[in-house]
């Protein structure tokens, strides 16, 4: 049995570097393109809950989007730890947008300017954090 030189050896873990970055950026790319379209329609629900108290059915709209993102990244596998945990995180967020939304929702049934103003609080929250989760997910996958 031939033994490998180091320059096998050496070759040898290039291949391995190199076919782990090229999972990890195929997994980047997934998780990119599941986010992509759901970041920008976010950011409008969250926008458009500033005229919430006279159009009540921008909170459904909200919730529409939030299912919407959940569904895209629940189907997602990801072997890469870090980017299964950006998914991950980023569900939670969207589970607490969901959390404010109903607040949001029942403070105007209620009339309630204090929970209503609060709910407000939390979804501007909610765009902080998927930036920030945005942001380190670009740092990763852009090689940071």
């Amino acid at each position: 049995m031939r033994r490998a030189g180091p320059d096998g050896i050496l070759g040898l873990l290039l291949l391995l570097l190199a076919t782990g970055c090229e999972d990890r950026v195929s997994q980047c790319n997934q998780l990119v393109e599941r986010l992509n379209p759901h970041t920008d329609a976010m950011i409008r629900r969250v926008e458009g809950l500033a005229r919430v108290e006279s159009d009540p059915a921008a909170i459904d709209r909200l919730l529409e989007a939030i299912d919407a993102a959940d569904g895209e990244l629940a189907v997602l596998q990801l072997q890469d730890e870090r980017l299964a945990g950006f998914a991950l995180r980023y569900r939670r967020q969207l589970g607490d947008a969901r959390k404010s939304a109903q607040a949001m929702r029942d403070a105007v049934r209620d009339r309630d300017a204090h929970g209503l103003n609060e709910a407000a609080k939390q979804a501007d929250a909610f765009l902080e954090a998927q930036a920030t989760i945005l942001e380190e997910l670009n740092g990763y996958c852009g090689g940071g």
